[in-house]
C-alpha cells in the first residue's frame, strides 16, 4: 500500500491525495504536523533520496529561518537531518513510500503512475 506523508493543508499533498483517490488506489496518510516523523523513517528516506531532495528550501519555514541557521545546514547533511526532525513541515511534500519501497518526493505524477501499483 502507498503511504503518503505531508500536511493536510499543503497544496501539493492535496493534489497527491486527489490523484490517488481519482485512480482508486489504496493509500494511508500520515500528517507529520500532527504525528511527527520517526527518525528511522527519515533516515530511510535520506538513504533512498538525499537530504537535498527532502529539504524544502522554497517554503515559508525555510525563509523564516535566520541566515546563520540556513547557512549552517546548507552543506551539512547531519544539520539538514536535525532540522527536518525538529521541524518536519520543512520536508518537501508529499513524500510517498510506494508498495515496492521506493520513495518519491514532491509532485511527480509520472513516477506515481509507474510505482503506485
Amino acid at each position: 500500500m502507498n503511504k503518503i506523508y505531508g500536511i493536510k493543508n499543503c497544496g501539493s499533498v492535496k493534489k497527491a491525495l486527489e490523484w490517488f483517490v481519482a485512480r482508486d488506489l489504496p493509500f494511508e496518510f500520515h500528517d507529520f504536523r500532527k504525528e511527527g516523523i520517526d527518525p528511522v523513517l527519515l533516515d530511510e528516506w535520506i538513504a533512498k533520496t538525499s537530504c537535498d531532495v527532502l529539504l524544502n528550501r522554497k517554503g515559508l519555514l525555510w525563509r523564516k529561518l535566520d541566515k546563520a541557521r540556513r547557512e549552517a545546514v546548507c552543506d551539512n547533511p547531519e544539520g539538514m537531518r536535525a532540522l527536518m526532525l525538529e521541524n518536519p513541515v520543512i520536508i518537501k511534500r508529499p513524500v510517498i513510500v510506494h508498495p515496492d519501497g521506493s520513495v518519491t518526493v514532491g509532485v511527480d505524477e509520472e513516477a506515481w503512475e509507474r510505482l503506485a501499483g
